[in-house]
Formats: structure tokens, sequence, C-alpha cells
């Protein structure tokens, strides 16, 4: 299985262990020589349903001292991503299961900082982690956001999207994260439009991902996700934690929150000024050996 372009040369066979959380799939690689423009070109060619292996992203995943890791993530369009949660998840995964490390506590560096990841259980092909995100960001420069008005926070703001305004509550997870608050969570067409509205939108300026969310008791909240790079997806660990901590900012919900999507719940907790800590499970799928022919202008 490979790639199927008639140009392609350059053929490597590329080892790569599949894990999902909450069916949100990623492949995890062991860091080689591959450059930032050789890994998305891979992660672009792997990551196709039908033709490729398929995946929401790949994570490249190097040694970085004792118990510490260093990981790059990318989306199945190229781009790079700072963080992921899900994403570092099955990252720690891969590290527990191949014998990288025996320690229950794991230090993963991504480009939006050091996640903490401690091993709750281990039941052979199922972990589960709480993870401690970082501490979320509130100010528009720091997510980003740029508006006309100038705001100390976007909180429940109307955002003129096409020909109507969203409102709209915007924060940092180690990612832009756009929530949407909403008592009826969007059917599939709806979904599709404001998702990639959103995402794009000249507002933000790094695109951001985008979450659907229905609160649906003192502590618990449904989402759909619209996560950059990717559109829709079954999962999201740092949409779950955006939806989750914007509700707890607005008064919404009291921490923690269980936050569910249509294949699972996560646990997120939080307090104004603490770190965000999420917590939830990650399978191990299968290896594979990929041939990637790599064109050469790519």
């Amino acid at each position: 299985m490979g790639s199927t372009r008639a140009e392609a040369a350059n053929a490597s066979m590329i080892a790569a262990s599949k894990y999902q959380s909450y069916g949100n799939d990623y492949l995890v690689i062991r860091e080689s020589d591959l450059t930032r423009r050789r890994a998305a070109a891979l992660t672009r060619d792997i990551c196709r349903r039908h033709f490729g292996i398929g995946g929401d992203g790949c994570v490249f995943v190097e040694p970085g001292g004792k118990d510490r890791f260093r990981i790059r993530i990318f989306n199945p369009d190229g781009s790079e991503a700072a963080m992921s949660g899900n994403g570092c998840r099955c990252a720690g995964a891969f590290v527990h299961h191949r014998g990288l490390s025996q320690n229950a506590n794991l230090s993963l560096e991504t480009l939006s900082g050091v996640k903490g990841h401690h091993l709750l259980e281990n039941d052979e092909s199922s972990w589960r982690y709480r993870s401690s995100l970082g501490r979320p960001a509130f100010i528009p420069e720091e997510i980003p956001i740029r508006l006309e008005e100038e705001l100390s926070q976007v909180v429940d703001h109307p955002l003129q999207v096409e020909s109507a305004p969203v409102t709209v509550t915007a924060l940092s997870v180690g990612n832009p994260q756009c929530v949407v608050f909403v008592s009826t969570l969007p059917r599939d067409a709806e979904f599709r439009r404001l998702g990639s509205a959103l995402e794009v939108h000249p507002a933000f300026p790094e695109r951001t991902n985008v979450s659907f969310v229905r609160v649906t008791g003192p502590r618990r909240l449904d989402v759909r996700i619209w996560e950059r790079g990717v559109g829709p997806t079954h999962s999201s660990g740092t949409g779950c934690s955006g939806a989750a901590v914007a509700a707890i900012h607005t008064g919404r919900v009291g921490s923690p929150v269980r936050v569910g999507t249509r294949t699972g719940e996560q646990e997120v907790a939080w307090q104004p000024g603490e770190e965000v800590r999420l917590t939830g499970r990650v399978e191990f799928v299968g290896d594979v050996h990929y041939d990637w022919r790599e064109d050469d202008e790519e």
C-alpha cells in the first residue's frame, strides 16, 4: 500500500503504529532524519483515507532525555500543530507500549510547551492517562484572534460569519479554540458550513478549532468538533478541553466536566489560575509498514 502517483520516486519503507482515542486516530512514528517539509509530505500521503493508511494526523516521537520525549504533530493537510490532546495521548501510549519508558509519568515536549502525562491504567492494548495541558489563555493576542474592537477577552461575542452573527468564545489550550454554545447540536450540513467557515475566519490568523457545545447538566457537555487542518473529527482532546474551560469560565458548568462526543466521554478539570487536566483513554490499533514513494518535487 502506498502512493499511486505516476511520478513517484525515492521509495522508502516507513514503520508506523496506529492508535486511536475515541475514534481520533493517529499514526505514531519514531523520529528520524525527516525534515519538516518531508514530515509534512509523508503525513499528507500516509493519512489519506483509502489511498494511504488513513489517520487524523501523524505524531513523530524522539527521545529527549530520561522519561522525556520530543514530539511533532502534523495534520492530514501537512500543517504542523502546536498541540493535540489525543495525539499526545497516543504518543504516550506508544512510549509505554514499546517499552521506551517504564515510568508512569512522562514529559512530552510540544511546540506549545512541555505536557505531563500520568499513566492511570494499562490493559495491554489500552491505556488511560491524566494529562496536564498547561494554563488556558484568554488574551486575544495569545490565542490569537483579531477583532476590530479592543477586548480583554472574547466571551460570548458576536462574530459575523457569512451573512449572520455567531456568538463565540475564544481561547487557547495550546492551540486556538472557538467555542459556540448552542441549545441543539447542529446537524451535518450546518455543522460543516459553520465549522469550515469559522476555521478560516479572518479573525483567526492561524485558523482555529471549532467546538459546538450543548450544556446537558451541571457538570456535563455534549460537543461536535471541527478540527483545524482535519475537518469533522470524532473527538479532540484539546477541543473537549477548550469546550469545558469555556463553559466553566462563563459559569455554565462546574469542574470537573464530562465532555461527550458520539464516540465517548473525556473528563476535563480546571480552576482559574490552574492548568487544564484532561483524562481519557487510548487504544492500540496495529502496526504497519508503509511503502512511501516520495515525489521528487515534495
